[in-house]
């Protein structure tokens, strides 16, 4: 991947919010799903956007600190609520991601992020990257709605 993962993740984002990528231009964008490397090249744009969706989701914090744990409450469509363990392992990993990042810890995000990407037959990774970006995506919109600032490498 010769674009930053960032320019990646960027042009996700758009794709995800209702752009388009333009036919006339390749756009490299989805290059992160093909090749022999994908899953490294797939890990450093999920690593942007996990870290983007946390710095977002740490201004709706009140406060933190190293005094403070952040946890997730997960839920279903219905509401009730979901048990991480119950997850698929990928979108487990994903989550805990997340959480690591939350609370600044920078070894437990890369291992996260290293076993979301796991090589296993039975899950596809786009789930996990569409899935990020959907994070990604309702972060950027909550903070849009709340006068919060977003990443400026996603404007």
């Amino acid at each position: 991947m010769t674009e930053h993962p960032r320019g990646v993740a960027r042009r996700l984002v758009a794709v995800t919010r209702g752009g388009e990528l333009d036919p006339s231009t390749r756009s490299g964008a989805l290059d992160v799903l093909a090749g022999d490397d994908h899953r490294d090249r797939l890990v450093a744009v999920l690593r942007e956007l996990v870290v983007a969706t946390a710095d977002m989701m740490l201004c709706r914090a009140e406060s933190s600190g190293p005094d403070k744990a952040f946890v997730l409450d997960l839920r279903d469509d219905s509401g009730g609520e979901v048990d991480v363990d119950t997850l698929d392992p990928p979108v487990r990993a994903l989550v805990r991601a997340l959480l690591a990042r939350l609370n600044d810890n920078q070894d437990d995000l890369e291992s996260q992020l290293a076993l979301a990407m796991q090589d296993d037959p039975r899950f596809d990774p786009v789930d996990v990257l569409v899935l990020a970006l959907l994070w990604t995506v309702g972060s950027i919109e909550w903070c849009e709605q709340h006068d919060a600032p977003t990443p400026g490498w996603l404007a």
